[in-house]
């Protein structure tokens, strides 16, 4: 989930911390985390997409107008890059014919590879497409293993060129401290009961106090337990 062309936030508890980040200047690494279910993977899209932005406005937000936005939206900006492990692309459906998991593997791994990560810095050292500079979206950070977290530690120190790298998870201690002391930290809140369950009013969930209830208090959980067809009575 992304702005949209109406200028909108598909959550829109994450207007706060995308000030909060944007005030934080140029800051070329940040490393965003909060409870699980709060919308870690959609704050580091929303947060690459203003970075990259055409026409942002003062708090970060991207417009959602321009080419840039159009491209994020479509996965097709030369310039963004988000790292996942490959059992999380499946479940997103990003797999097309550029994005395979790779047909060796019995099942797509839940972790972001060492050999996905040094595309990644190959692919940093390349010079902007769009000339917005780049960015590099981790999600979820502590899904790197060792030699991957420490393959990308002198990128978070010197990162080449203008680029800007967002790590998000849902535990920072579970990342290495040598990571998450090169990172600026946005902490990422809880809805409000109430902008939860307004949330899912309009996404026409049925049942949102109980669905919330059983999510403990995640409007992005419960939506997908009323997907699955959970009776939270």
């Amino acid at each position: 989930m992304l702005v949209d062309d109406t200028g909108a936030l598909p959550l829109p508890w994450l207007a706060e911390p995308l000030a909060r980040a944007a005030a934080l200047g140029r800051a070329h690494a940040l490393l965003a985390s909060g409870p699980a279910g709060v919308g870690q993977l959609e704050f580091g899209l929303v947060l690459a997409q203003g970075w990259l932005c055409e026409q942002p406005g003062t708090t970060g937000r991207a417009c959602g107008r321009c080419a840039s936005c159009h491209l994020v939206r479509q996965r097709s900006h030369p310039d963004l890059m988000i790292l996942v492990p490959d059992a999380l692309r499946v479940a997103l459906g990003w797999v097309g014919d550029d994005e395979t998991t790779g047909k060796s593997e019995a099942k797509p791994s839940k972790e972001i590879r060492i050999e996905a990560m040094r595309r990644a810095i190959d692919w940093a050292h390349r010079t902007a497409g769009r000339g917005h500079g780049k960015a590099l979206v981790l999600h979820p950070a502590d899904a790197m293993n060792l030699t991957t977290a420490n393959a990308l530690l002198k990128t978070l120190e010197e990162p080449p060129g203008d680029l800007r790298i967002v790590l998000t998870t849902a535990d920072p201690e579970r990342l290495l401290p040598t990571v998450r002391s090169r990172c600026q930290r946005v902490a990422l809140p809880q809805p409000t009961p109430e902008a939860a369950r307004a949330w899912l009013d309009r996404h026409g969930v049925a049942d949102a106090p109980a669905l919330l209830a059983a999510a403990a208090g995640s409007p992005l959980e419960a939506r997908a337990l009323a997907a699955d067809g959970v009776n939270a009575a």
